[in-house]
Formats: structure tokens, C-alpha cells, sequence
């Protein structure tokens, strides 16, 4: 399948193509569709067949940029990963005004997590230690 095929925002299909992507991969074309629907998933595939664009665009399509509050919250094992898909969410968000993603993780000054959360992203992207750390102080809050 195609990624231009999907009825989703074109501008995450700009972003999809700014990144060289045309065809999807196995998960993403098993995985995109079903998600767009609103249905929950649990997807597995090897390392490097997209996973995290296959969840991107499902959770950019419901994004309001207007809207500046926390709307999506991605769990990551380790800040490896975090930083990671941090940087893929906004590669595929790179065309859509006002929307980012943060990474939140362990072993950095939150001070620096502080002032990236108070311009208000509207996914982060957390390693669970570091995003209970910011919910017990309020810098992160999931009442939206």
C-alpha cells in the first residue's frame, strides 16, 4: 500500500514524503488503517520496519495544533528510544504548524524537560520514571 492511499491530514503525507517514504512496510500497512479506525492495537515487528511511523500518523491525525495541551502520551523503555521516536513523531509532523513532541527521560536536568513542557507540546514522549517525576511535580498534567 501506498502511504499517499491514506485519508489522513496531507500534511503528514508531506511529511511521509519529506522522509523518502512511498510504500508502506508490513506493520505499517497492517497497523495504519486499523488505528485510523479508532481501534487499540498491539503491533510487533522487527527493528527498523517503521513501527513508529506506524503509530505516528494514527496519533497525529487526532492532534489538534490549536490546542495547546498535552493530547498523546508515547511510553518508551529506555531515553534511547525516547529521544528516537521523539525526533520520527517530528519528522512526520514537520509540515503541520504548532505541533511537537518532547522527550521526557532519566539521567538529564529536568529543569531543561521544565521549559521544554512549559511550550506546551502537544505529545511527549516519556520514559516512565522520568514522566511520574512530572506528574508529581505538575509540569506534566493528563487532565486534557
Amino acid at each position: 500500500m501506498n502511504f499517499s492511499e491514506l485519508k489522513v491530514n496531507p500534511l503528514i503525507l508531506m511529511g511521509i514524503e519529506k522522509m523518502g517514504f512511498e510504500m508502506m512496510t508490513d506493520i505499517q500497512s497492517r497497523v495504519i488503517p486499523v488505528a485510523l479506525d479508532g481501534v487499540d492495537i498491539i503491533g510487533q515487528a522487527p527493528t527498523g520496519t517503521g513501527k513508529t511511523v506506524a503509530f505516528s500518523i494514527p496519533v497525529l491525525e487526532n492532534i489538534d495544533a490549536n490546542f495547546n495541551k498535552v493530547q498523546a502520551i508515547i511510553i518508551a523503555p529506555t531515553r534511547e528510544l525516547a529521544v528516537q521516536k521523539t525526533k520520527e513523531v517530528n519528522k512526520v509532523a514537520s509540515f503541520m504548524n504548532g505541533v511537537k513532541a518532547v522527550a521526557v527521560y532519566g539521567c538529564e536536568p529536568i529543569e531543561k524537560q521544565i521549559t521544554a513542557l512549559k511550550k506546551r507540546p502537544q505529545i511527549i514522549v516519556a520514559t516512565p520514571g522520568r514522566l511520574m517525576d512530572h506528574m508529581r511535580r505538575c509540569t506534566v498534567r493528563l487532565d486534557n
